[in-house]
């Protein structure tokens, strides 16, 4: 009996270590760099310094200013920049922009989402104004309309097409702090309470409808339904951001996913608290966001589909990559690692929050180099033009490097 449990010891250690040989067994292929919101200017010296990979961004509003009218001005506009920038050796991430929506989008009945507190979300600022498209079939039937007319006028060929959808184009909930309100969850629109019609397709209305987090429930159990559910509805948006795409482009899918995302334990620590605000992961809004990475990896079931780290610079001051405790690893490792267990392991991605120092390219440079990055977009160009390192010119020998 040793022998054998012994025998699955040893067989279990090498499934574990397969999978990050498989995620790593990829030194023939190609790294890609790039700099975000490059400028026509700049786009030779950066392919120079060893770029080979530009996003070309698109705004909703822009293209759809009215519902169902296209502009074929702007689509031509945008056709002209991928066709440029092609000439000049680079592969093209298309950012689709749903978070620029028009304004004519939260007409639609219930396209805002709400708290508990009956605050409806929006924001003045520019990438953080976004329409509920987790719980208004209304909503996502729209963004696939505009998605069909973009593959339409720019084509299907791209080396990359960003998806996440929600603020600055990465997926999460609203911010947990809204207003003079804190503890905000964002599942409580007349739609996502049963109150109304219109529920996005494979979604249920919520299961404890009424229920306010915060209030106690006999042995935590309405608090969890809720977070399940809650949890389960950003995943259900997640995964028909993938599917939908998937019906245009066979082109590879990055999934943004941005802050530092829930790690093991602290869902059971929020909801042992009956979701009232308490705990640190609720502190730092990862509950309320529906930050649960570990479930929104393990769910994806296309194998062209990367996963996308928004803050590969994170300070090490927060984290201990070193550690056996991955609740302490950084954004960087811990979305790594779940990528390398996928079955098959995905692709790892990411970017810099933006700005930073040489420190900070050093710091990201050592974490692709440590956790197999295939791509590395640095935020933002015009901090590399502003005359303060590091300049464009300093992160060639990185590049080279990789």
């Amino acid at each position: 009996m040793i022998r054998i449990k012994k025998i699955k010891v040893i067989a279990m250690f090498f499934l574990i270590a397969f999978s990050y040989i498989y995620a790593e067994d990829n030194t023939d292929a190609p790294f890609y760099f790039g700099v975000l919101q490059s400028k026509e200017k700049n786009l030779q010296k950066n392919r120079e310094i060893g770029a080979n990979i530009v996003v070309v961004e698109l705004g909703w509003n822009r293209a759809e200013p009215k519902p169902g009218e296209f502009s074929t001005n702007y689509f031509a506009k945008i056709e002209n920049k991928i066709e440029t920038r092609r000439k000049l050796g680079y592969v093209i991430s298309l950012d689709l922009g749903f978070q620029y929506p028009p304004k004519w989008i939260f007409k639609l009945p219930n396209a805002r989402y709400a708290n508990q507190y009956g605050q409806p979300f929006s924001s003045e600022q520019i990438g953080k104004d976004v329409p509920n498209a987790v719980f208004s079939q209304t909503v996502r039937d729209r963004q696939k309309a505009y998605m069909e007319e973009v593959f339409k006028h720019l084509g299907t060929d791209f080396a990359l097409i960003r998806l996440g959808w929600m603020k600055y184009g990465e997926i999460a909930y609203p911010i947990n702090k809204y207003g003079d309100k804190k503890n905000c969850y964002w599942g409580f629109d007349d739609i996502a309470q049963g109150k109304a019609v219109g529920l996005a397709e494979g979604l249920s209305p919520c299961p404890v409808p009424g229920w306010i987090p915060g209030t106690q429930s006999l042995a935590h159990t309405k608090a969890k339904t809720f977070l399940d559910w809650y949890i389960g509805a950003l995943q259900n948006y997640h995964d028909w951001q993938i599917e939908t795409v998937r019906t245009f482009t066979s082109a590879p899918l990055a999934m943004l996913y941005p802050s530092w995302g829930m790690r093991p334990g602290g869902i059971e620590k929020a909801v042992g608290a009956d979701l009232d605000g308490s705990t640190h992961s609720e502190i730092t809004g990862e509950v309320q966001r529906g930050l649960d990475f570990k479930r929104l990896v393990s769910g994806i079931s296309d194998t062209n589909v990367y996963v996308y780290c928004t803050w590969i610079d994170s300070s090490p001051k927060f984290s201990k990559d070193s550690s056996d405790d991955s609740a302490s690893w950084s954004p960087a490792h811990y979305l790594a690692s779940l990528a390398a267990e996928h079955q098959p392991p995905l692709q790892v991605w990411g970017e810099n929050t933006g700005g930073g120092d040489m420190k900070t390219v050093e710091l990201c440079f050592d974490r692709i180099k440590e956790y197999n990055y295939r791509g590395f977009l640095w935020a933002f160009e015009h901090q590399l033009y502003d005359g303060e390192k590091p300049e464009i010119e300093d992160l060639k020998s990185y590049i080279d490097s990789r």
